[in-house]
Parts: structure tokens; C-alpha cells; sequence
């Protein structure tokens, strides 16, 4: 009897204190006087009255019954009278409690950081062609592999050519006639320095006035040897390349730049790089070349960059990571990445006023331009003066959809309608539209990002079991693996969508493995849930996963999650609600 007495209690207490917060977030920021003056009933589409749940009020349904969250009796549901459907009124009280933040929208020059994969190149135009200027047999390889180090003058091979012999009887015969006739003997000088003889070696013909059966082949340059064409007694032919010669003291750094990069890149950028064999060591260089077409396939465009190797530490085809620190040409408007709601080229944005009684809060339709680290460019849609909400504007856009006003999903307010995703016993649906893309996904990275959704399974089990010191470490964990995936994979569309998942999974991800608080950790893996939700959806994963969701998480919110198992074990209310949830779909590629 006393357990009952005490369950009893605690339920009012609970229902009670919910009802004041909801009147002080959002019942309490509203004119009563005016608001009970303008009530009526809501009604669907078909003119049928709405019913809601006072402690529920994402809940709606088209006859009386009981709330499917809570057990309550539902209730009719009303909306305002419609002076303005692009502002939400909220006390200062209500603001605290929803925990909006607001930021000062900035003008200035925008700047970004391009991380850009690439290689060590060997500088074609320091790469020499040692090539057979006649037909001949080689008799002796002295360079006979890849990769030897070499001298200027240093003997490679002997070739033994008739047609060498042949002149060589020329050229004494010219010699000793050359008081005679000065001409024959220089044409026949002239003809050796053709092929590529040494004056050394033309001089020493002359010195020991007998013909010479096989020719040395000297090596033009100080280098190594990239390339070798020959083996002993191997018969060529004129113009053959026999080796290929590159000195290495100076290297290219090729970079592969992506489309959406190529506006912030420009010739004399300085560059950072690292190598994989030392990612201590920094070199820096200067972009000197754009390639002037793009790649089809990869689709990006590649740049180059000089950089000097006297001691030899870099060597070509070495994988490198090099980063460029660009500005704007200009000065643009610019607010925080997660002041937008990404709705396309033209966003939303929610600006506060302050110039009434009361703060204020409107939706401003933004076009947006490129984005600069953590901070979209805004072409259009803001004067520069405003404050604009960069945490709690979705919780704003959730309310402002409720109340059937402009939104993220409702561009035709103040029909009458219950919003698409409220209806009865349904759940809100935060996810955006996804596109299997799994085609321009290589296995490589489908292996790669199943290991990552198996750190954040992890990771939710850690926020089951509410153990902090796992979840932070796991947090920075998943980070880890994220970026070791990199922003720029795949092919096509692909490519385009992983490189939108990874920025914005990023921008979640380093709050969360910074913060000291578990909660804040919840609250940023409800985002990355979502993303992961998505990301699934579209590359697919190795194995299966449980997409799930609980509509309790989060004031009523709900949040949603991915599992490895099909029973639900809520990560956001493990206290108090461990089974509280649904399992939405079964994900498996």
C-alpha cells in the first residue's frame, strides 16, 4: 500500500512540474489576454476537430482517446489568431529554460581550411631520356637496376653499331686531312656530338687512332635511375630509350583540390604538408600550377607545388596531407554552421528582437554561399545587425511547426492543418530524404565506415550504462575514426554527399569529446544519430543495425539512435525510461 501511495505521488509530481514547464517555454511567453480572446479549435484539412495531450503536445489525433506516451485523456487542441506567422513570442524565463543562444551575425573576410590529399611527384621537367641515337647491340649493362644512384659522366652501358664503326673510320681519315679540308672534318666531329658523344670521348678516338668496337653510353645527369630498358646483348633500335634519369634534389607536390575548393585556391598559396612516414615533420611550399581541366571520375582538378629534397627525405609516390589556409576576396556576412537549418541554397535562419516588451524570435529566409570552416557565408537574407539563435533553433522550428506557422517543414502557414509528422501516435521525423548511394561507394570505405558505426555502437552502450569516462573516451574514439576516413571519398554523388555527412558529423563530434558533462555528450549524439541514420541509409554498412527512436528524449522531442541489437535500451533516459522506445526499421546493406 505505501509503494502504491509513493508511485501515485511520484507521477503527480512529474505530471505537475511538466505542465508548469511547458506554460513557462512556451504557454508563458504568450499575451493570455489576447490569446484567450483569439482562441478556437484546431481542425484538420477535412474540417474535423484536433485532439492533443496537455503533457504531450506533439501528440494529435482526429478523435478523443488517450495520449499513447502518457495515458492521459487527450484534449481539443487550439491555435492563435495569425497577426504574424514568422515570429515565436518567448519570455526571458522561457529562453533560459529552452537554453536558446544567440551570436551576433559577423562581416569580414571569410577564411577556410582545405585539407587536400595528394603525392610526391618527380618534377617531369628534371626526368632525362638516355636513348639510342642508332641501331646497335648493348654488350655491357653496368646500371642494371632501377633505382641506382648515378653521376654525370658515369658509364651506364657499351653498345657496339655498325654504324658507329663505320664513322669512326671517317673521323680519323677527316682528322688527318684537316689542313686540307677543315670542313669533312668538323661535319664528321659534329655527327658524334649528335649522337651524344662526349668531346672526351670523341677526343680519345683521335688519341688512339684505332676504330673502337663498343661504345661507352655515359649518363647526361646526377640522379637515380627510374627506368631501365635493356639487358646484355639486347638488340635496339634507333631512338630507343635505353634509361631514364631523374634527379630527385627537387620534387613536385601534386594535391588533388575538389570543386567545391576550387574558388578559395589561386596560384602563390603557401601549403603545409606531412607525410605518413613523419607526420611530426611540416614542409611547406607554394601552389605554381592549376591544372587547367578537372578529372572526370574524382572530379577534382589537380594543383602543384614545388619543393626543394637535397637530403633526399621525400621521396616520389609518398602519400601526403597537405592543408591551405585561404581568405575571401571580400567582405561577406557570415553566421555559425549551426545557426542554419539546411534546407537547401535558400535556409532558415532565427533571428532575435528585442525591440518590444518582449524578445522575439523570426525566421529569416537566408541563400547561402560557401561555407568557411564553422561559418556559412549568407548572400542574401540578413542586413548584418541581426542575432541569430546558433543553439535551440531547432526546439524553435519544432514549436513554430506545431503552431502551424512558417518553418523547416511548413513553407504554407496558417492553413489550418495539422502539421505532416504530428499526427497521432506517429513520430517526428528529423531525418532528411535519403538516396542509396551505394554504387560510388568502394569497399574500402564501407569497411572503413563500418568500423566507425561500430565505435559509436559502443558509444551508446556507454550512455546506457551512463559511465562518463567510457563515453568521453569512445566520443573522442569515434571522432578519431571519422577523420581517419577523411572528408573526401567515394566518386559522384557520392563523393558530394559523404563530404556534407562529414562536416556536419564533425561539427557535433568535437563539442562531444570535449565536454565534461554526460548530458551534453546525449545531447550532441541525438545529432549524430541522426546523421548516422542517414548515412546508413545512403553508403550502406556491413552487417545489420536497428534504427530506433523514443519520443521522451529531450522534452518530448524524442531522439533517435542506431543499435546492434533489437531490443531497445533507451541511451537519453537510461534512469528512468531504459525501455522506453521503438525499433523503426531494421538497416542492413
Amino acid at each position: 500500500m505505501n509503494t502504491t501511495k509513493t508511485q501515485i505521488l511520484t507521477y503527480a509530481t512529474i505530471l505537475l512540474g511538466g505542465i508548469i514547464l511547458g506554460w513557462l517555454i512556451f504557454g508563458g511567453s504568450h499575451d493570455h489576454g489576447e490569446h484567450n480572446a483569439h482562441d478556437h479549435e484546431m481542425t484538420t484539412e477535412n474540417g474535423e476537430e484536433v485532439w492533443t495531450c496537455s503533457m504531450h503536445p506533439s501528440v494529435r489525433s482526429d478523435e478523443p482517446g488517450s495520449c499513447p506516451i502518457c495515458g492521459m485523456d487527450l484534449i481539443p487542441a487550439s491555435s492563435e489568431e495569425r497577426e504574424d506567422d514568422f515570429t515565436m513570442v518567448m519570455t526571458e524565463a522561457a529562453i533560459q529554460l529552452a537554453n536558446i543562444q544567440t551570436t551576433p551575425v559577423i562581416r569580414g573576410v571569410p577564411q577556410k581550411e582545405i585539407t587536400l590529399p595528394g603525392r610526391i611527384a618527380v618534377d617531369e621537367r628534371r626526368i632525362s631520356y638516355v636513348t639510342a641515337h642508332f641501331e646497335g647491340r648493348i654488350h655491357d649493362v653496368k646500371i642494371d637496376f632501377t633505382g641506382a644512384p648515378i653521376r654525370q659522366g658515369e658509364v651506364m652501358a657499351t653498345i657496339y653499331s655498325q654504324e658507329v664503326v663505320s664513322s669512326q673510320r671517317e673521323l680519323l681519315e677527316a682528322y688527318r686531312n684537316r689542313d686540307r679540308n677543315p670542313g669533312m672534318y668538323e661535319s664528321a666531329v659534329r655527327k658524334f656530338r649528335l649522337w651524344e658523344f662526349t668531346d672526351e670521348q670523341i677526343q680519345g678516338i683521335i688519341e688512339r687512332g684505332e676504330i673502337q668496337t663498343h661504345m661507352e653510353i655515359l649518363s647526361p645527369v646526377d640522379g637515380f635511375v627510374m627506368v631501365r630498358n635493356v639487358v646484355d646483348d639486347q638488340h635496339v633500335l634507333e631512338g630507343a630509350v635505353i634509361y631514364e634519369v631523374a634527379n630527385l634534389d627537387h620534387l613536385w607536390v601534386t594535391l588533388e583540390a575538389y570543386e567545391e575548393d576550387f574558388e578559395w585556391i589561386s596560384v602563390g598559396d603557401t601549403i603545409e604538408f606531412r607525410t605518413r612516414s613523419n607526420p611530426g615533420r611540416t614542409y611547406e611550399a607554394s601552389v605554381d600550377f592549376i591544372d587547367p581541366t578537372f578529372n572526370p571520375q574524382s572530379r577534382t582538378i589537380r594543383i602543384r607545388a614545388d619543393i626543394a629534397n637535397s637530403d633526399h627525405r621525400l621521396r616520389p609516390d609518398m602519400l601526403v596531407t597537405g592543408t591551405l589556409q585561404s581568405s575571401g576576396r571580400e567582405e561577406k556576412l557570415m553566421v555559425p554552421v549551426s545557426a542554419v537549418l539546411w534546407t537547401g541554397p535558400r535556409s532558415l535562419v532565427y533571428v532575435k528582437d528585442e525591440s518590444g516588451d518582449v524578445p522575439q524570435f523570426r525566421v529569416h529566409e537566408v541563400e547561402l554561399g560557401q561555407r568557411a570552416g564553422d561559418y556559412y557565408v549568407v548572400e542574401d537574407g540578413l542586413s548584418g545587425d541581426e542575432q541569430v539563435v546558433f543553439h535551440g533553433a531547432f526546439r524553435i522550428d519544432s514549436e513554430m511547426q506545431l503552431a502551424d506557422r512558417f518553418s523547416m517543414m511548413n513553407r504554407q502557414p496558417g492553413t489550418g492543418a495539422v502539421p505532416a509528422g504530428h499526427q497521432h501516435g506517429e513520430r517526428e521525423d528529423r531525418t532528411i530524404e535519403f538516396e542509396d548511394l551505394s554504387e560510388g561507394v568502394s569497399d574500402d570505405f564501407r569497411s572503413e565506415f563500418t568500423e566507425m558505426v561500430r565505435v559509436y555502437l559502443e558509444l551508446k552502450d556507454a550512455l546506457v550504462e551512463s559511465d562518463f569516462d567510457e563515453a568521453s573516451r569512445l566520443s573522442a574514439g569515434l571522432k578519431s575514426e571519422l577523420e581517419s576516413i577523411g572528408e573526401h571519398r567515394n566518386q559522384g554523388d557520392a563523393h558530394v554527399a559523404w563530404m556534407e555527412s562529414y562536416s556536419n558529423l564533425l561539427g557535433h563530434l568535437r563539442p562531444m569529446a570535449n565536454t565534461g558533462d554526460i548530458e551534453e555528450i546525449r545531447s550532441q549524439f541525438r545529432y549524430v544519430s541522426d546523421l548516422l541514420v542517414q548515412a546508413v541509409k545512403s553508403f550502406g554498412i556491413e552487417g545489420v543495425v536497428y534504427h530506433q527512436y523514443c519520443p521522451m528524449a529531450f522534452d518530448d522531442e524524442g531522439g533517435y539512435w542506431l543499435s546492434s541489437e533489437e531490443q531497445i535500451q533507451n541511451p537519453y533516459l537510461p534512469e528512468t525510461m531504459l525501455m522506453c522506445g521503438e525499433v523503426i526499421e531494421r538497416l542492413e546493406n
